[in-house]
């Protein structure tokens, strides 16, 4: 057996090749690119052609010879290294079986290594690597990944006590989780499945997301390559997915829907099962060709009882009509925009469920309508009356109370001026006989002083009040004081400061109910001609309380029907425009006289007086 070369042009296929499946495209690219990267490794086996001197056919290496031809395609005729084999063709098919049935495919761990070895000592990328070993980038990425295999699972994969498929499960994950779960089951993971239900209880599939997956940190996510799937871990990703419906949520609701709750299916399910299911609503030109489907399903219906029972031939036709129109009926609604209008928003409540496998499913709800005869207007038949869209006269409990306390603050300023009411008061808190929820008589916490203390709420009632107290009281300084001492620092007082300062306690007793009209606060702003307006002006915390739909009510009825805003304006943008109108009315900066004394005018439904309500 000799080694000599052979012009390109007078080697030849072997006509006995045992190989009759030809390989893949794949298989060929491969060997063209590593013959290009690096030369034939192995020279090529022939035999003298019989009947054509100074040709030879090749018994070992036809691959080698068509990657060649390809290689060297109009590029010269290159020599190529061989080794001669005089022998016969039964000698040459049984040399040319022995080599195919012989060649034995790379384990895919030591692929993997050997690819990483690549990366990290030459520097090479994944690109180029593919590139040299005739395999696309992602190939390379999912041996490269098998590399990261912690080493015990390393071991059970050569020594097959896990498949392929099991190793790619743990590959999925940073080598310390794979740790973890290999633990877990015991070093015995019985197949790719099990492993991965394990790691799906602290990871979650990324397609899942709703959030953008960038602004996670890298330790959080995990590039599944074998499964195709990007996986996050677990507490990270609930956290952002719930940041996102956080957002949603906030849109939702801008967008005019009465609510947007966020919450698990079982903290919700109650409430779900109470309300009845939104129907849908779609735009225009969906809601037209749904009412042309359905007058042609009437007009079939119409059609089918002219159609005699034995008239098989037109039943037939007619279930075809019928079936074909429940398909473009399907087909429309599938193509359909929803766009649900701006009343049925102020009504329906928006669910936003999260499960456990990170998913999000959203519920459309409305309340259940209350039958008539329940208090809410009803006819004999105890029939079900939708309820109509609120109105801005329609306040929120937050709003209520707001503006019930500004009222009663205004009172209290109100009676400090006046001596009369103000004695009428103070007989009523000492007779015996009064009981009212006006005055705080008893020492009990008094719920419009402590609204007035909340968060936010602004008076310049209340803070005038405050500053005369604090000249006036000797016990402002003091959490509790004994009545033996309190007793000896009123002893100090003068007398006219004593009078003013009984004054000033008498006023403070009043107090409103928060969520309805308070009889007697509201008797007293009449008389004292109270206009808690020149105390409070609506600001965009408290227009946010109410829904979109209220706002654009409220801004029609401020500014007239031709300034009523489009559905698509933002709850955001109305609240905002209200509010600058209140502000530039209190400041006189409107042009329009009259909208500046209706704006300034105008106070909430509940504050409006019943007497001015009568006239």
């Amino acid at each position: 057996m000799s080694q000599f070369t052979v012009p390109l042009s007078r080697l030849l296929h072997g006509k006995h090749n045992p190989r009759k499946v030809k390989p893949a495209r794949e298989a060929h690219d491969r060997l063209v690119a590593l013959i290009r990267a690096h030369g034939l490794i192995h020279p090529l086996v022939v035999r003298p052609a019989e009947g054509k001197p100074k040709y030879f056919q090749v018994i070992a290496g036809d691959r080698r010879l068509a990657a060649l031809k390809e290689i060297h395609r109009n590029n010269g005729d290159p020599k190529v290294p061989c080794v001669l084999r005089k022998v016969d063709q039964t000698t040459a098919d049984a040399l040319s079986l022995g080599e195919n049935f012989a060649r034995e495919p790379m384990h895919p761990l030591d692929e993997a290594e050997a690819f990483a070895n690549l990366a990290t000592r030459e520097g090479k990328g994944a690109k180029a690597i593919a590139a040299e070993f005739g395999v696309n980038e992602h190939y390379v990425r999912q041996r490269m990944k098998l590399a990261t295999l912690a080493a015990p699972i390393k071991t059970a994969y050569r020594q097959n006590g896990i498949d392929t498929a099991t190793a790619e499960a743990f590959a999925a994950v940073p080598e310390d989780r794979q740790l973890d779960v290999w633990k877990e089951l015991n070093g015995r993971p019985l197949n790719a499945d099990q492993v991965r239900s394990v790691i799906a209880n602290d990871w979650i599939d990324a397609e899942q997301a709703i959030f953008d997956r960038s602004t996670l940190p890298e330790s959080a996510i995990s590039q599944d390559l074998f499964g195709q799937r990007v996986l996050i871990e677990r507490q990270a990703f609930l956290t952002a997915q719930t940041n996102a419906l956080i957002e949603e949520q906030k849109q939702l609701t801008d967008d005019g829907w009465s609510e947007a709750v966020i919450a698990k299916q079982e903290d919700v399910q109650d409430r779900l099962l109470s309300m009845n299911p939104l129907p849908p609503e779609y735009d225009d030109v969906t809601a037209r060709k749904l009412a042309k489907v359905e007058s042609d399903r009437r007009k079939l219906h119409k059609l089918a009882t002219s159609i005699p029972d034995n008239d098989e031939r037109r039943i037939k036709r007619l279930r075809e009509r019928f079936v074909k129109l429940a398909d473009n009926e399907r087909a429309i609604l599938k193509a359909g925009t929803l766009a649900f209008s701006e009343a049925t928003k102020s009504r329906a409540s928006v669910f936003l469920i999260l499960g456990a496998d990170g998913t999000v499913r959203r519920e459309y709800r409305l309340p259940r309508p209350k039958p008539k005869g329940s208090g809410n207007g009803s006819d004999a038949a105890g029939s079900r009356v939708a309820e109509r869209p609120p109105t801005s006269e329609d306040l929120a409990d937050r709003q209520l109370a707001e503006t019930f306390t500004h009222q009663a603050l205004c009172v209290r300023e109100a009676l400090y001026k006046n001596v009369l009411a103000r004695k009428r008061i103070l007989a009523m808190v000492l007779h015996e006989k009064v009981r009212s929820e006006a005055m705080a008589i008893r020492h009990d916490a008094n719920g419009t002083t402590l609204h007035a203390h909340g968060e936010g709420f602004k008076s310049s009632a209340r803070d005038r009040i405050a500053a005369i107290r604090a000249k006036l009281d000797p016990l402002a300084e003091h959490h509790f004081v004994d009545d033996e001492a309190a007793y000896k620092l009123f002893e100090k007082l003068p007398e006219k400061k004593l009078d003013a300062l009984i004054d000033l306690l008498v006023v403070e007793l009043v107090t409103a109910h928060h969520l309805r009209p308070t009889a007697l606060v509201q008797h007293l702003a009449d008389e004292l001609k109270v206009n808690v307006r020149d105390d409070w002006r609506p600001d965009a915390n408290w227009l946010s309380a109410y829904q979109k739909i209220q706002l654009a009510h409220l801004l029609t009825e401020l500014k007239g029907p031709v300034h009523a805003p489009p559905p698509e304006r933002k709850k955001s943008d109305l609240v905002d425009q209200i509010q600058k109108l209140f502000a530039d009315a209190a400041t006189g900066n409107l042009e329009d006289k009259s909208l500046i004394s209706k704006l300034n005018a105008w106070l909430p439904a509940n504050l409006c007086s019943q007497n001015a309500a009568d006239k």
